[in-house]
């Protein structure tokens, strides 16, 4: 995971600290940002699932299949993958069953496409408001360890849930309805079932 030198100044910058020209260099605010920023951001991934973070991959199916009574299908999730999201098979229209377990993907049908959350990304993918979110956890993190504040964090700690928030009602806003309109909660409750190793 590459740092992002811009989002670390900025969130310095919130906390009046100086701004640092490489992560690698001897200096207490880049060691801090090298610590914290690749937390915050594996933080702000899995609170949700950013259109940005979407990809598509053609699942290899597995020799052994534990499960083929019910199952007759098994594949290795893909390496990256954080949150499953739909599996689509060319014989099929719409979105398939399928359940999760163990890092292995159970379905009824061959030839399947997972559509997944990933869990690495390029920040210049990322929206502005998602690097805002960012910059604010990251200088809520930085607070402590560089201005020896707590009430600085807990301030920056509110700012960066309001940011959050924003990030994702303008990311949802983005993304095309797959569960049909005013289906969230239902879609929430699938993904979950998905990852527990239950029915989607």
């Amino acid at each position: 995971m590459s740092i992002n030198i811009t989002t670390c100044n900025l969130a310095l910058g919130e906390l009046r600290a100086p701004p640092i020209a490489d992560i690698a260099e001897d200096s207490l605010e880049a060691r801090e940002c090298a610590r914290f920023y690749p937390h915050c951001l594996r933080l702000l991934l899995e609170r949700h699932d950013w259109s940005f973070t979407n990809r598509r991959a053609s699942l290899a199916e597995l020799a052994v299949d534990d499960r083929r009574d019910e199952w007759p299908h098994a594949f290795t999730l893909p390496v990256d993958c954080v949150t499953p999201l739909r599996l689509i098979a060319p014989c099929q229209a719409g979105a398939t069953d399928f359940i999760v377990e163990h890092r292995t993907l159970y379905a009824r049908l061959p030839d399947v496409v997972l559509e997944y959350a990933a869990r690495d990304m390029d920040e210049s993918e990322a929206s502005a408001l998602f690097v805002d979110a960012l910059v604010y956890a990251l200088a809520a993190r930085l607070a402590v360890p560089i201005r020896d504040s707590r009430e600085i964090k807990g301030q920056l700690l509110q700012q960066a849930e309001i940011a959050f928030q924003r990030a994702v009602a303008a990311d949802r806003n983005r993304q095309p309805e797959h569960d049909g309109p005013n289906d969230e909660a239902v879609t929430r409750a699938r993904l979950g079932a998905a990852l527990t190793g239950q029915v989607r």
